[in-house]
């Protein structure tokens, strides 16, 4: 985990600008969970951008504010992953996108979580910052999830495309990235706990 600054402020963390909004994309999701199963896509697409827009506000307010955390090092990243497996399950529920596609980004997610608890608990391991494939597989992910609740809202022959091109993308980027970080991951624990 990255060294974090200390914040300029007598707050609580969860109290920051950015954890609050962090906070907020976690309560957004049984309502966009919901409006997917009540294929009310119109709303799930609506409270999409909402919480797409908190994940790059966040940020910035934390380095606006001189207030990144420890606890928005990690919440930040949970959060983000919660909201795309979550929507990934219920789109493939939902017949919107395949579950083979689903699956395999859940498993990979399941993998690194559980790993990661493993190596938290057990040894003084804490650098489990995501790598540079990691943040493409998220950023393909995010969009793919976009343009497939867009597709299920208004149906469009492009859209369909575009999000077809992404259930590729995201499927390569998922094995390439979950490969990388394990090995990345290893080479991060030998070097600090060797």
């Amino acid at each position: 985990m990255p060294s974090v600054a200390p914040a300029a402020s007598t707050w609580p963390e969860w109290c920051y600008p950015a954890n609050l909004l962090t906070e907020l994309r976690l309560l957004s999701i049984p309502f966009i969970l919901a409006a997917v199963v009540e294929r009310r896509f119109g709303w799930a697409v609506a409270i999409f951008a909402g919480a797409a827009v908190t994940d790059g506000f966040d940020g910035f307010l934390a380095r606006r504010f001189n207030q990144r955390s420890q606890l928005g090092a990690y919440l930040d990243p949970a959060a983000d992953k919660t909201l795309l497996t979550a929507l990934f399950l219920a789109l493939a529920l939902a017949r919107q996108i395949p579950w083979a596609l689903a699956v395999l980004v859940f498993v990979r997610d399941a993998c690194i979580l559980v790993s990661a608890l493993v190596l938290f608990t057990a040894t003084p391991f804490r650098d489990f910052r995501p790598t540079w494939w990691g943040k493409a597989e998220t950023t393909a992910e995010l969009a793919t999830i976009g343009v497939a609740l867009l597709n299920a809202w208004m149906p469009n022959r492009v859209v369909l495309g575009i999000e077809q091109f992404g259930w590729g993308a995201v499927a390569v980027l998922v094995l390439v990235s979950g490969i990388h970080y394990a090995f990345t991951s290893a080479r991060r624990f030998h070097a600090q706990c060797g």
